[in-house]
């Protein structure tokens, strides 16, 4: 019989593999990125770079905190913890609570808005009808989840190859004198220079782009369910500089080579007006599906990594002890799986009830969030080890600048504002919870 106190350790290497490969490629990405081009020009790839530098270093804190930690030394969330303090632990582990619970009630209401064309039900039905089947996914077993994210994975990685092969045919038959030449440096120079929007432009895109390559860290909760944690961790965090470079340098580079940036709608998916332009076809059916994909792979993985999240804290009685039940069979934290898709239930409604307050205010407090967890990582990291700063101190300076340049674009600044009340919030929560314990 399963240890009742113990979650499973299904997961197999493949598995894990597979989600950090495509884990990290969200449709945030898939969309957002057209956005970002027409925001900096073509000076956006520096954009890229330095959102894609903060992401590794941040993750090689994640590799040394768990190595550190040894097989029993929990999450990333349990070492935060561990070096920061219990308090400190409280306001991180609901700070990263609440971020995914907002974005697993945000991919709900895109997927539903996807799919509607073809399943005629009402909005909101439809949205419930998602996150119930993605709750079942995550109910049946761990394997479940992993299999599930797996295929879903595979596809991502397939269509951004696809993307790639294709461009570079582009590309290439007119350079050996196949098909009409594509003119790569007028595209990418020729509209203003490569930074027509200036340095500040630059900056102030960070943001967007780290948001979109966030996500990453859930893999490494994973892993600890796996067959070998330690070292699929290390495994996971030698390939994050290839899958970063991988995906989205080269797709944002061959996109900016193939059309002119300011071409580009920012309504719609750049992969698929640059496939369109190169005449593929069945482009719309075939980008439509990638990012149906991309959307129900991160719904998949934030119900896995709140729930256990939640069982964590549970376990630190930062969370009431009714979470911390595993079911015998599945040795699945069942209660923590359906809280968690209560939360993504009230977010639902809060959308459908006040779109342009409730559900607004709650997606502004994401953003800051997320750059608070990751820089309470590279803390912890900083704390563990008196030694080796150099990267910890970078990701540090990279965090700090991110959420500075947050103030140089008005839709971001009450984004930053209201992400910094709400730790304020749960830190005066962690005070009194703390109090409490100690009484």
């Amino acid at each position: 019989m399963a240890n009742p106190d113990q979650l499973a350790n299904s997961l197999r290497t493949r598995h894990i593999m597979m989600i950090s490969l495509g884990g990290m490629v969200g449709a945030g990405f898939f969309i957002g990125a057209a956005s970002a081009i027409l925001k900096a020009g073509p000076a956006v790839f520096i954009s890229y770079i330095i959102s894609g530098l903060i992401v590794y270093l941040v993750n090689l804190s994640i590799r040394d905190l768990a190595l550190d930690g040894g097989p029993d030394g929990g999450s990333f969330m349990k070492q935060i913890r561990t070096h920061l303090g219990e308090r400190v632990g409280f306001i991180a582990g609901w700070a990263y609570w609440l971020t995914w619970v907002v974005v697993l009630g945000a991919e709900v209401l895109f997927g539903a808005e996807l799919l509607q064309p073809y399943i005629h039900l009402p909005i909101v039905t439809l949205e419930i009808l998602i996150l119930i089947v993605m709750t079942a996914v995550n109910l049946m077993s761990v394997k479940g989840y992993g299999e599930f994210e797996y295929w879903f994975s595979l596809i991502k990685l397939l269509a951004i190859g696809v993307f790639v092969a294709v461009a570079l045919w582009a590309l290439g038959r007119g350079f050996f004198g196949w098909g009409p030449q594509v003119p790569v440096m007028h595209n990418i120079l020729g509209y203003g220079g490569f930074h027509p929007k200036g340095w500040m432009a630059v900056i102030a895109v960070v943001p967007t782009i780290f948001f979109s390559m966030n996500g990453s860290e859930i893999v490494t909760v994973a892993a600890l369910e796996s067959e070998d944690p330690d070292g699929n961790i290390v495994r996971i965090t030698r390939t994050i500089a290839v899958r970063i470079g991988g995906f989205f340098l080269i797709s944002i580079a061959l996109i900016l080579a193939l059309r002119p940036w300011t071409t580009l709608d920012p309504s719609q998916s750049p992969f698929l007006f640059v496939l369109r332009q190169i005449g593929v076809p069945y482009v719309d059916t075939f980008v439509w599906a990638v990012i149906v994909t991309a959307v129900l792979s991160s719904l998949n993985s934030a119900i896995y990594v709140t729930s256990r999240i939640l069982f964590e804290m549970a376990e630190h009685k930062d969370a009431p002890a009714f979470f911390l039940k595993v079911d015998e069979k599945t040795q699945l934290p069942r209660r923590s799986v359906i809280a968690c898709f209560i939360g993504g239930v009230i977010v639902v409604l809060a959308s459908t009830l006040s779109r342009d307050e409730i559900f607004f205010v709650m997606l502004s407090l994401t953003g800051t969030l997320m750059l608070f967890n990751n820089l309470l990582i590279v803390l912890a990291r900083m704390k563990m080890d008196a030694k080796n700063q150099f990267a910890p101190r970078l990701a540090c300076f990279l965090l700090a600048i991110t959420f500075g340049s947050m103030f140089l674009v008005p839709s971001t600044v009450s984004q930053a504002l209201m992400g910094a009340a709400a730790i304020v919030i749960i830190g005066i929560a962690a005070y009194f919870h703390n109090r409490r314990l100690e009484a």
